[in-house]
């Protein structure tokens, strides 16, 4: 329970405020009880005084003032909880390796998350909080307060809790099966929703949404059916805990009425403490089998939490600096068993613009990133001047390191949070950005919320958005990934001759399949099957590379 541990440091003044106050709390409330049996005792033997009754008065006061009090530290700490198992998973997506990333799907993960966190809460908040500050206090303090009382009783008393123990171990088995049901066909459900809400276009011209939703229906099937089951199982319980109290109730009567040795205040006091000393072992077995299936959850959840972290991102030499020299000797990556590089070798000059090309599948993008960091090559070298990758750490070297990917690099925010990415500029400067990568249209309106994934902007917008960044800090290599696949002819070329004076003396990889965007590339490393076949500027491997050529022809026709 590492990550338990960690949300436990984070909130350990307010967990040692609740946990004290819980007990006090639960003392009161028993001595309470024990305190109103000699009000009654008094009062039946006509020796109860103005006094006694004020005493009274001035416990019930600090019960229920305490009460209010407790509030505070236990709310602030069941809401900050969970919050904080939430804050894990953005914490995690901070520090996993990039091929782990890679194989959660959003949907599934986004649910993996919720049930994570609330199974987090309950476990901490909702088991363990409250057995420690209000369920075990109360049951030995009723216990001791029984025990003074009567000796026999408590003996029965203590047999009940052997027989309640039984129950909710038979019970448990049945809900473990069913609360696995319940979180696989939850996850199931999120990831049809999500993929809906994602590809509505795609979906809705292929007329999927009607499969769509009878898959979804049958996982909702799943997840109410199941969850009747566990609640008709909790009420079982709960039922059976109750009946052993009513009889438990009518044996006392029977034996204070039989013997005649109780009085009326201890009868009183007794019927009270028995179920101040059986509801919290209900509530507890309860809590406990829930416990049980919260761990099942927690454990779903901690799988991701724990998932490798990519340790270079911290650890390594430091990097104040870059001239931008690339180079690669007998590359070798595979992915999924799957040889994508086998023996690649190139090199970029400082300062140099290069443009990969190829066919789909090539290998271009992976290539890229190789580069980042972001994946790790089986053996080899990538060496950025002069310096092992590997040796390196990744987060100084992002600082100088400009990266577009395929899918434009937007979010959820305003114009004015996509451009800065947490830094600080002037107005000035976050407009003349914009205006160099021509949307002067949106530098009146930085305040502006784009939608998720930049829904509320074009494609081409969206990419030179993202491309806009350059223009706010200038890096000493810049990886663009068909970073301006969306734009029309016109704009690209625009852009592309900004990008170019602006990146003047800073090393280019672009990723391109209309030649035509790089045609001005100082060179082009033409990529098939995951080899290098040719490379050379445009117009030489134009004429005198039948491959390149027809690469050519085919970015002609898509124009």
């Amino acid at each position: 329970m590492k990550y338990a541990k960690e949300v436990i440091r984070k909130n350990r003044v307010l967990l040692a405020a609740s946990l004290s106050l819980g007990v006090f709390n639960s003392f009161m409330a028993i001595f309470k009880v024990g305190f109103f049996q000699r009000l009654v005792d008094g009062l039946a033997e006509g020796s109860l005084v103005l006094g006694t009754i004020l005493l009274y008065g001035l416990i019930l006061a600090v019960l229920y003032v305490m009460n209010y009090v407790d509030n505070y530290p236990y709310e602030k700490l069941r809401h900050g909880i969970f919050l904080d198992f939430k804050l894990l998973a953005l914490k995690k997506c901070g520090t996993i390796t990039y091929a782990e990333y890679l194989k959660t799907g959003t949907g599934k993960l986004v649910q993996l998350i919720e049930n994570g966190a609330r199974a987090g809460q309950s476990i901490l908040e909702g088991f363990w909080l409250k057995v420690l500050r209000e369920l075990a206090p109360t049951v030995a303090f009723s216990i001791w307060f029984i025990w003074r009382t009567s000796p026999l009783v408590t003996g029965i008393l203590l047999i009940g809790y052997v027989f309640i123990f039984i129950v909710t171990n038979l019970l448990l088995k049945s809900l473990y099966r069913i609360k696995d049901r319940i979180l696989d066909n939850e996850e199931l459900l999120n990831h049809f929703l999500v993929r809906g809400l994602m590809e509505m276009a795609t979906f809705r011209l292929a007329r999927q949404f009607p499969k769509e939703l009878e898959k979804a229906e049958r996982a909702k099937g799943e997840i109410v059916s199941s969850k009747v089951k566990m609640t008709l199982i909790h009420e079982a319980f709960f039922t059976i805990f109750v009946l052993l109290v009513s009889v438990l109730d009518v044996t006392i009567l029977i034996f204070a009425w039989r013997t005649q040795t109780l009085t009326v205040g201890e009868v009183v006091a007794l019927l009270s403490l028995i179920e101040n000393a059986y509801m919290p072992i209900a509530i507890f077995n309860v809590l406990f089998v829930q416990y049980k299936l919260d761990k099942s959850a927690f454990a779903r959840y901690q799988r991701f939490l724990c998932a490798e972290d990519d340790r270079q991102l911290e650890e390594g030499q430091a990097v104040k600096g870059l001239r931008g020299g690339i180079e690669i000797k007998e590359l070798v990556f595979c992915y999924e068993n799957s040889l994508l590089f086998s023996g690649l070798t190139m090199d970029v000059k400082p300062g140099e613009k290069v443009a990969l090309v190829g066919e789909s599948g090539s290998g271009k993008s992976t290539l890229v990133k190789l580069i980042l960091g972001l994946l790790k090559y089986s053996s080899g070298s990538i060496r950025l001047d002069g310096r092992e990758l590997r040796d390196l750490k990744l987060n100084d070297l992002y600082r100088w390191v400009f990266y577009c990917s395929q899918e434009p690099p937007v979010f959820d925010g305003t114009l004015r949070e996509n451009l800065t990415l947490g830094q600080s500029f002037t107005e000035e400067q976050l407009q003349t950005a914009l205006e160099k990568a021509r949307l002067p249209e949106l530098a009146g309106s930085l305040d502006r919320d784009i939608g998720e994934r930049g829904a509320g902007l074009s494609g081409g917008e969206k990419q030179r958005l993202a491309l806009a960044r350059l223009w706010l800090n200038k890096p000493q290599i810049a990886l663009l990934d068909e970073a301006t696949s969306a734009m029309d002819n016109i704009t690209e070329t625009a852009v592309m001759q900004g990008l170019v004076e602006r990146l003047e003396g800073c090393t280019v990889i672009a990723i391109a399949h209309r030649l035509s965007s790089v045609a001005g590339f100082d060179r082009l490393i033409v990529f098939r099957e995951g080899r290098i076949v040719c490379q050379g500027r445009y117009h030489e491997l134009r004429e005198n590379n039948a491959y390149f050529a027809e690469l050519a022809r085919r970015g002609q026709e898509t124009q």
